[in-house]
């Protein structure tokens, strides 16, 4: 164990374990006086699309502790050992941790970002550039969709590049309302952002109100709140491969003649198999678009 020189806000202890035992080193870590405990992964084995319920894990588990500057790590060392059995104390790490300015690091982690031929996405707390065309402002907080990652990126790079005015909107799976967002901005009529996680709609509220978007623009519901009946001229959908080919028949109906569509969400593996169940849904597929190990599959519908 290593030692400061000065007070330390913090101590971060690690223990390197097995899925099975995971749960036991969680409790044993609170019960010596961690004030968070969480898991990481070790070596490279991702975990994608878990189905409704599951919280899976990582065969190899590093479960992390973080204590009190004050306390005396030979305690929580003897605290440990009296609820592990001692294999479990084989792999650990401990560390101190000065204080961080969270919110100064975590701001720094989202810097204004521009897609397409102009739009940006600003955070709340900076500036919008110059040459900013549309800026839409977020704030980084309860839900996906902040802009940075690609899938998101792949959606607003395609919103920019299409002709919204005076148009209908659905985002399904809205999240931070960043989509909808950006089409109202670029002056689509009206979106109706779903959701089956409230916090979603509430953060796609709040961002509406911090851009300065009417109520009246902008309609949020969870899905089965949205009326079987209604049909938009643009349909974005940034959710997961397995939901976008299981709800394809609930969903593409509300694409109107000539509307157009993009989906996103979905691994280059997984590209093929999105499309072909949205072409069943008598749609054309205009294009598949990648970034990175991400796609976006892209279409309408014929007028």
């Amino acid at each position: 164990m290593n030692h400061p020189t000065t007070a330390a806000a913090w101590q971060r202890l690690s223990l390197d374990v097995s899925q099975a035992d995971v749960e036991a080193c969680e409790e044993a870590l609170f019960e010596a006086g961690a004030v968070s405990v969480s898991l990481e992964e070790l070596g490279d084995e991702p975990i994608l699309e878990p189905k409704p319920g599951e919280t899976p894990l990582w065969q190899k588990v590093r479960v992390v502790g973080l204590f009190e500057g004050q306390l005396n790590p030979a305690d929580i060392m003897g605290a440990l050992a009296g609820q592990l059995r001692p294999a479990l104390l084989g792999e650990f790490d401990h560390q101190y941790v000065e204080e961080t300015d969270w919110v100064r690091q975590t701001q720094a982690e989202f810097p204004a970002t521009r897609y397409g031929d102009g739009l940006w996405v600003v955070p709340h707390w900076l500036n919008a550039p110059d040459e900013a065309k549309t800026v839409i402002r977020i704030d980084p907080g309860l839900a996906f969709g902040t802009g940075q990652h690609e899938t998101t990126a792949l959606c607003l790079d395609w919103l920019d590049a299409q002709n919204l005015m005076g148009l209908r909107v659905l985002d399904v799976g809205c999240g931070s309302g960043i989509l909808a967002l950006a089409a109202l901005m670029k002056g689509a009529a009206e979106a109706f952002g779903t959701d089956i996680d409230p916090q979603a709609l509430k953060a796609s509220r709040d961002n509406a109100a911090l851009n300065g978007i009417a109520a009246a623009r902008l309609s949020l519901g969870l899905p089965e709140e949205l009326n079987p009946s209604e049909r938009f001229d643009i349909l974005v959908a940034n959710i997961l491969a397995q939901p976008l080919i299981e709800l394809a028949p609930v969903i593409a109906p509300h694409i109107k003649s000539g509307g157009r569509f993009a989906l996103s969400g979905i691994l280059n593996a997984q590209a093929q198999a999105v499309a072909a169940q949205w072409l069943a849904q008598g749609l054309i597929i205009d294009e598949i678009e990648t970034r990175g190990d991400w796609a976006r599959v892209s279409g309408h519908r014929t007028a």
